[in-house]
This record gives C-alpha cells, structure tokens and sequence, in this order.
C-alpha cells in the first residue's frame, strides 16, 4: 500500500494522496484500505515513516564512504566530526534532489498542522522525529566530547538544524529567477557553518571541514539511492 501511495505522490504530488485515490490505485475497496489505515492522516504518517526510514538508510550508506574518505585524508579526530557535520548538511541537500519524495514528506512532518482529531493517528509521528533527529545528535554530542563546540541541548540544537535545512533548500526553486542567489546547497552549506560557529566551533577549522566535505561532493550524490545494490 505504501509503494502505491508513493505512486500517487510521483504522479499526482502529495495532496494526491487520499484513502479513495489510493484504493483506485490499488482496484479495491474503499474499506479495505481503511482496515490499515483509518484515515488519510494515519496514511500520511506511514509514508513519513517510511521516508524517514529510507533517509536515514540513504545517509547511513553515504557516511560509510565518506567517513572513510576523511580517514584516508588524515584529518585531526576534531576535523573529521566538523567534515562530518557538514557532510550531514550537505547530505540533506543531496537527498533533496535525489530522494525527492522522502524529502517533501519529511517537510510534510516538520511543518504541517496536526488537527486535534487527527492526534492520537498521528501520535506514532513522535517516534519519527526522534529517528530523524537520531543521526545529527550523534555528531552533535561528538562535537561537545571533543570541546569543539559549547556543551548544550543537543537535541533542540538537532532539531533547530534540520528545521533550517527544511525552510532554506527549498528556495533552490527560485533558481530560475537568480541562480546566484538562490543556490540552495551553498546557503545550506553556510547556514551550518554559521551554526557551527555560533555554538563555539572555530571558523577557520569549520571552512577547512566544509572544504573537505566539497570533495566528497564532487565525487557524486551525498544522498544515494539506498536499496540499488549497483551504488558503489
């Protein structure tokens, strides 16, 4: 049911998705699909955890090669958890792209309105959030172990990150109006140096990782496709 549902996000985008568009896809009943899901917001809250899923797996993949990138280069432990850092925020830029649809339904859960009626469907949303935010308080708590950046709670300085990351890539959609201005992997990429820098770490060594971090860009996608055996 999933997959067809991300059919019709492919197709129709994710207003497209209804308990009767999804039925029609799948040539069933009606009630048939509200056996697994009682309404469109429970509906919507799988394919969240799905995307988020499929994210996490994405960037799970890419730091594995990139992680061993760092090593090779012989950076100091405190350079590569800042590469690391960027890496994520470059991640996230990639998977916009890339992973198109996983990344709408993660803007779909950071800002979308959860009405009243539909809160104890959605409550299992929680649980996705903490998932999202798993990764970045990982690298974040490595920055305060190794005195890089000011000890704080990492988990609300997790979510303000990714919250800025979901309102400034979207703006690489204006690109046709400016695309000096409105390049979305550059604002992203200063965006976490600023934020780096604003929670203690030193600019010069945040401009050395997020060099280092350029590299691994170049070399392809910091958010591949996480079920193609083919990627290497």
């Amino acid at each position: 049911m999933l997959a067809a549902a991300s059919r019709i996000i492919d197709r129709d985008g994710l207003n497209g998705v209804t308990i009767k568009a999804l039925a029609e896809e799948l040539d069933c009943a009606v009630g048939t699909v509200y056996l697994y899901f009682p309404s469109k917001a429970a509906l919507i809250a799988a394919l969240e955890a799905d995307a988020v899923a499929r994210l996490n797996a994405s960037y799970l993949r890419g730091r594995a090669h990139w992680d061993e990138a760092l090593e090779r280069e012989g950076l100091e432990p405190e350079l590569i958890v800042l590469a690391q850092l960027c890496a994520f925020s470059a991640f996230l830029a990639s998977a916009s792209v890339v992973l198109a649809d996983e990344f709408e339904l993660l803007r779909h859960l950071l800002s979308d309105k959860i009405d009243f009626r539909e809160r104890a469907e959605v409550q299992e949303a929680l649980p996705v959030v903490e998932a999202l935010l798993k990764h970045p308080i990982e690298l974040l708590d490595n920055a305060v172990r190794l005195e890089i950046t000011e000890p704080a709670d990492n988990r609300t300085r997790a979510l303000i990150w990714i919250a800025a990351l979901n309102g400034v890539l979207p703006l690489d959609n204006l690109a046709v109006l400016d695309r000096h201005l409105f390049r979305a992997p550059h604002l992203a990429r200063m965006l976490t140096m600023d934020l780096l820098h604003g929670w203690g770490a030193d600019r010069a060594d945040v401009e050395i990782a997020a060099s280092h971090v350029e590299k691994l860009a170049a070399r392809g996608p910091m958010a591949p496709p996480p079920d193609d055996p083919t990627w290497v």
